[in-house]
């Protein structure tokens, strides 16, 4: 897939306009959009993925004042800097002056995986034993135990991920899924929604059930969803290499582009 830089800044703006609305009901969490800079920051929850810079666009007059704006923004919420490098991004020379500021490039490339024309889509049929439901606050508990399951984190996170989690339920075009297996939660997903734009997150599944439908089948059903909601672009992220690239190509996702961190040692 061909992208122009142009298309590529418009589809990773998406993210942060949404988020805007998170940063109304999460506390610590911070999101700057400009037009030079994606800056999202959250003391609460310091995971890479939460807090980090991208759209870095800048002349080349201009671009050292703004790492080191980046820089100093992370130093000021005691976070660690990570600026994130898409086509998008400019000048050309940025990774040069990144390494040569001190950051690291990381090994492992984000992935940006693309599914257009789903107002086209016959949705597949779907395995019986696998039941979605939708989030909210009487399942919002379970969801946080599967999610921190799913991603290996800490179980003392439980109770911090569905506290931070809850307020997200009211904001709109944000919506979370839970897969179940018998009735057996097994699988999280959640759904970002913006005009005709939908991205999918937290797509996670319990050791015990990698390997089977389970995922596919939550993604299915949340994607004809949204599809009747008139979504017709979907995005997905991930950072978990060629085989789950290959899940998503045999969905119908195209690889879009890539993103690569620097991380501030």
């Amino acid at each position: 897939m061909n992208l122009t830089p142009q298309k590529i800044f418009e589809l990773e703006r998406i993210n942060p306009t949404i988020m805007q609305g998170l940063s109304g009901v999460i506390p610590g969490l911070d999101v700057t959009l400009r037009d030079d800079i994606v800056m999202i920051s959250s003391k609460d929850f310091p995971s890479q993925d939460t807090n980090l810079a991208y759209l870095f666009r800048a002349s080349p007059e201009n671009a050292d004042n703004l790492i080191d704006e980046v820089i100093a923004y992370f130093k000021s919420q005691d976070l660690p800097t990570t600026i994130m490098i898409s086509p998008a991004c400019t000048p050309e020379d940025l990774p040069t002056r990144l390494k040569a500021r001190g950051f690291v490039r990381q090994e492992v490339e984000e992935s940006w995986m693309m599914l257009e024309g789903m107002q086209k889509i016959k949705a597949p049929k779907i395995d019986k034993s696998v039941t979605v439901k939708r989030v909210d606050t009487t399942n919002i508990n379970t969801f946080a135990k599967v999610m921190a399951g799913s991603f290996e984190m800490p179980g003392d996170w439980v109770p911090f991920l569905a506290q931070m989690l809850e307020p997200t339920l009211s904001v709109p075009g944000f919506a979370h899924y839970l897969a179940f297996v018998k009735d057996v939660p097994a699988a999280t997903l959640t759904l970002m929604c913006h005009q005709q734009y939908a991205t999918i997150g937290s797509a996670g599944v319990l050791p015990e059930y990698r390997g089977s439908r389970t995922i596919y089948n939550l993604a299915v059903e949340v994607l004809s969803g949204a599809q009747r909601d008139g979504v017709d672009v979907v995005l997905g992220q991930t950072t978990l290499g060629p085989k789950f690239e290959r899940f998503l190509r045999i969905a119908g996702f195209k690889l879009a582009f890539k993103r690569t961190g620097f991380k501030l040692a």
